[in-house]
């Protein structure tokens, strides 16, 4: 190709094609991308979250980093250009949402991190507010310690379950819960869900976690046993573990509800 100059940044082994001025090329044996512990945990996290933004990833795996800090959105970038992540085709979001593509689950199922999960084509434009917020209390409690979280799209595999949830954390033995109420249900609705975990074997405590204090008081007098406790978002994102959630018959913090042995 003579006279012909390509300025590429190419971070795998598969073959690709250039068009140039003499017709179609196909160009491999370049250099691979270097695939690390922290990214398999990172496609990891944004597969079973179904999605995420830079800023949940930084503070996830960058969190001693400050804001200014690129750090994290230029590996990003480069699982990007290198194909285990894509981006929302849309413009409508805020923020770009990362995903994993079919080469980044492949990646995770050689190394047995994929979960039984494969690829989504795009973000959902219905929900995507409320797997936001799923994902950021996930962190939360990550953060607090609580690492053991199994995703709505993990437990969505499960038969036994007479209810999937927006994910369930596990300890000390015991499976809690977690469900985000940004909106009030009809009061059948509640009921319904409420009958279910009480039915439910696998499911010890349910929390609740609403968009405001006042929905936490309504969902709470429609509850029909002793499982659901509830908080609201900002008070969750203030005070982490040591928020007071409101129960029908008693008071716990969040922490003591997770290291209770009852």
């Amino acid at each position: 190709m003579k006279g012909l100059v390509l300025d590429l940044e190419v971070h795998d082994w598969d073959r690709f094609e250039v068009w140039g001025y003499g017709g179609k090329f196909e160009i491999e044996g370049v250099k691979k991308m270097k695939i690390t512990d922290r990214d398999i945990k990172i496609l990891g996290w944004i597969l079973e979250q179904k999605f995420m933004t830079e800023r949940q990833v930084r503070k996830v795996f960058w969190k001693d980093l400050t804001k200014d800090n690129r750090e994290a959105y230029r590996r990003l970038n480069k699982l990007k250009k290198a194909r285990f992540l894509k981006t929302n085709k849309t413009q409508m979001y805020r923020s770009a949402m990362y995903l994993v593509t079919r080469k980044g689950v492949e990646e995770l199922k050689r190394s047995n991190r994929n979960s039984g999960l494969g690829e989504l084509a795009e973000v959902g434009y219905s929900n995507y507010k409320h797997d936001l917020a799923v994902t950021d209390i996930r962190i939360m409690l990550y953060e607090s310690g609580y690492t053991n979280w199994v995703s709505e799209r993990v437990l969505s595999k499960r038969n036994d379950l007479r209810r999937v949830p927006d994910g369930m954390i596990y300890h000390r033995g015991k499976y809690l819960a977690i469900e985000y109420e940004s909106s009030q249900k009809s009061k059948d609705r509640y009921r319904k869900i409420f009958l279910d975990y009480y039915l439910d074997n696998h499911v010890d405590r349910v929390l609740y976690i609403v968009s405001t204090p006042e929905l936490a008081d309504k969902i709470l007098r429609m509850t029909i046993d002793s499982k659901p406790y509830f908080v609201s978002y900002e008070d969750l994102s203030k005070d982490l573990i040591n928020v007071l959630l409101k129960h029908k018959s008693h008071g716990y913090t969040l922490r003591e509800l997770l290291e209770s042995n009852s």
